[in-house]
């Protein structure tokens, strides 16, 4: 019996091997071993998050940023979620769950899309007694309309209106990036935060791409964004950007709304989103502070009758708020949850009821995911060290993350040498981080629990510090550079605040971004006029200041965060325009016939968005073996990798290690010779990095019983050998 069972189970071996060589053979050669990085390939692991297309749940709320009701319902636009999620009753404690979404067709996709039933980056939202509900989608250009409230989830809307296309002819710069929305059912106002322009309709639109009936568009507009109005009495429009005193956060006011394009009546400074209550008062959220104010504003001297600050309110871009059943919903943007509060807020008594998505309001549910804002990356070649100038953290990674969603394992505030860290540079053991006009120097990469060996602020020598964006360090030289067009370099870290540079670059009316050096090459990045500036570090240490290639080709870079040289390649953290661009040879750098882009399916497509073969502004940069790692900055903030399998993937019959048993059925054996060290990484067919499994003696177990039967490589060192599960 044993015997026919032996024999049974050869033969669905050999077939099954049979067919898995069929298979491998059909795929093109050159793709079963992905010996580089190819365009439009998927990353393969994402930190600062929870996993690709993965919410977390319908309560983890990723930067929500707009509120709507008709006074019954809740709406929240949650926006790094690519969706909104409804609450039919608004909600009296904080854990009640939503009752439907959309933009998704379930509560755990996070994947942005292009069809009316998907959103990519939301807004605002407006909500009228009558069900019909509009939606500002941000980063799709359109405002979406339900002509009747939605019953299910991911219904799709029935009316698109795609601003690029009903931007007039001749104007100056065309409508996008629909921020701020309102509706009463009849009529319709938008914002088109790109082309400054405010948008009217005075009937609902009832087809797509329906033109406005009137626009305003003033010479004070900045980047205008949030609508607040009653319809009648009053109507203003918070400005990220307002170009009142400078480019500075402000609130333009119309005392009734505008039925035809005029100029605003007065001006506020910060950006506040209100609404009139039912007791007639105003209650705004501004970016900073909570207001009240006893009757609607009518003038720039009408101060407020009550001003709230909350330590847990962190808002930002997301600043709005809303009356419904009898209580006040206040968005914390930053704080990730929505502030509720059962009677109005006073300086007597600010503190909110409770907060809608987390059981305490002080608490941020990002955190449990190790979201990481702004980050900056580096490694020491065995942790990853991540750095962020928002939460003044260093987060460090005792192991290269292996999957999806790893938190870090020690987590080291900057705040207590107040250094906002912009940038990171890591060499032989040294690590720095800059920020605003600071810098900071630890001797000993692996003491960063400790104080700095040194902190410099202001200046070092000659050097006066504005704005620290850029640090690099390598065998001969650190370098520092300042967004006013300024990079300093010594001959190694300065010995004391009164040491010289040896050498300036000077970029007259240039904003610069991060340094990078791989001791052959030294990166300057200008993000206006976009530009990457590449060294050879030699040159410069001889003296020499002349770039040894200077790429500034229009209408291939925009805001460009970082550039990188590696192991003879190359490759830009394009910010704006949403992708990094690749070039193996580094000597080829520029040659846009030659270049891999990663987050787009060509160098011309340009969108961001969040999903896992797509960027939303990368702007931070760090090779590793055959990895590239991707650090997103303000609107997205995950940390994605990008992998390809070991040039020349074979089987290598070595006798210093062996891998049994193969073929296997659940787990894999793999004996290596005494006192190795690093990691076991395993590949699929198409070369894609699955795992990796660190060396801690020289027999290692490799569980591999979640992961379909085929063909797999596993590497050790630059050795490969080909194992079959079954």
């Amino acid at each position: 019996m044993l015997r026919i069972i032996a024999i049974i189970k050869n033969q669905i071996y050999s077939q099954m091997k049979k067919a898995l060589l069929a298979l491998v053979l059909s795929i093109p050669f050159g793709l079963l071993a992905q010996s580089w990085f190819s365009t439009n390939q998927n990353a393969d692991l994402m930190i600062s998050g929870v996993e690709f297309n993965n919410t977390g749940g319908s309560l983890r709320f990723n930067h929500p940023n707009g509120l709507a009701t008709d006074g019954t319902k809740l709406l929240v636009c949650d926006r790094f979620n690519n969706r909104i999620l409804v609450w039919h009753e608004a909600p009296s404690v904080w854990n009640a769950p939503p009752d439907l979404v959309l933009g998704q067709t379930n509560f755990t996709n996070n994947n942005a899309g292009t069809n009316k039933n998907e959103l990519n980056w939301p807004g605002n939202a407006s909500l009228a007694a009558n069900g019909k509900l509009v939606v500002a989608d941000t980063e799709n250009d359109r405002l979406l309309i339900w002509q009747s409230f939605p019953t299910t989830n991911g219904k799709a809307a029935d009316i698109s209106i795609h601003l690029p296309t009903i931007t007039p002819i001749g104007t100056q710069q065309r409508w996008e990036w629909p921020w701020g929305v309102w509706t009463d059912g009849t009529r319709l106002a938008a914002v088109a935060t790109m082309g400054h322009t405010l948008l009217f309709w005075n009937t609902m639109p009832t087809i797509d791409n329906q033109a406005p009936s009137y626009t305003i568009d003033l010479p004070q507009f900045g980047t205008p964004r949030n609508i607040s109005t009653d319809g009648s009495s009053f109507f203003f429009v918070g400005d990220h950007n307002a170009k009142v005193n400078g480019d500075e956060p402000g609130t333009f006011f119309w005392n009734t709304y505008p039925t035809a394009a005029r100029p605003y009546d007065f001006y506020r400074s910060e950006w506040i989103k209100g609404v009139k209550l039912t007791n007639g008062k105003l209650l705004a959220s501004g970016i900073q502070n909570i207001y009240t104010w006893d009757t609607v504003p009518t003038n720039a001297n009408t101060s407020p009758s009550a001003r709230i600050t909350l330590g847990f309110y962190k808002n930002g871009d997301g600043v709005d708020v809303v009356e419904a059943k009898g209580r006040f919903y206040v968005n914390n943007y930053n704080g990730n949850n929505v502030l509720v509060f059962n009677t109005l807020p006073t300086e007597m008594t600010p503190n909110p009821s409770f907060a809608l998505s987390v059981s305490n309001m002080n608490a941020n549910s990002l955190d449990s995911i190790g979201y990481i804002q702004n980050p900056a990356l580096a490694t020491d070649g065995t942790r990853l060290i991540v750095t962020s100038d928002f939460d003044r953290r260093i987060h460090i990674f005792n192991n290269f993350p292996s999957h999806s969603g790893v938190l870090p394992d020690k987590i080291i505030s900057t705040q207590q040498w107040n250094i906002a860290p912009w940038d990171n540079a890591l060499f032989d053991g040294k690590f720095a981080i800059v920020g605003s006009r600071s810098v900071a120097i630890w001797q000993n990469v692996q003491n960063l629990a400790q104080n700095p060996s040194q902190i410099f602020n202001g200046f070092i020598g000659s050097a006066t510090f504005s704005d620290l964006k850029g640090v690099a360090l390598d065998s001969r030289l650190f370098y520092i550079a300042d967004r006013n067009g300024q990079v300093y370099i010594w001959r190694g870290i300065p010995q004391n605040q009164s040491t010289n540079p040896a050498l300036t670059l000077s970029f007259p009316n240039a904003q610069l971004s991060r340094l990078s050096s791989d001791d052959t090459y030294f990166c300057v990045t200008s993000q206006s006029p976009a530009a990457i500036y590449i060294y050879k570090v030699a040159d410069l240490a001889n003296g020499i200041t002349t770039p040894w290639k200077t790429l500034n080709t229009p209408q291939t870079l925009n805001l460009p965060a970082e550039a990188l040289a590696f192991n003879g390649a190359f490759a830009i953290a394009n910010q704006s325009f949403n992708q990094v661009l690749l070039w193996k040879d580094i000597n080829q750098a520029g040659d846009m016939s030659k270049a891999i882009v990663l987050g787009q399916s060509s160098a011309a497509n340009r969108e961001a968005a969040i999903g896992q073969n797509r960027l939303f502004m990368p702007a931070a940069l760090l090779a590793y073996q055959n990895q590239l790692w991707v650090g997103e900055m303000k609107f997205s903030s995950r940390v994605l990798r990008f992998s390809y399998a070991p040039t020349g993937v074979k089987d290598i019959e070595a006798d210093t290690w062996q891998v049994f048993p193969n073929p296997l059925t659940h787990a894999l054996t793999v004996q290596l010779p005494p006192n190795a060290v690093g990691n076991i990484d395993v590949y699929d067919v198409l070369g894609r990095f699955l795992k990796q499994c660190p060396i801690h003696n020289s027999m290692v177990q490799l569980d591999l019983s979640a992961m379909p039967a085929g063909s797999y490589f596993i590497k050790y060192q630059e050795q490969v050998k080909k194992v079959m599960k079954y």
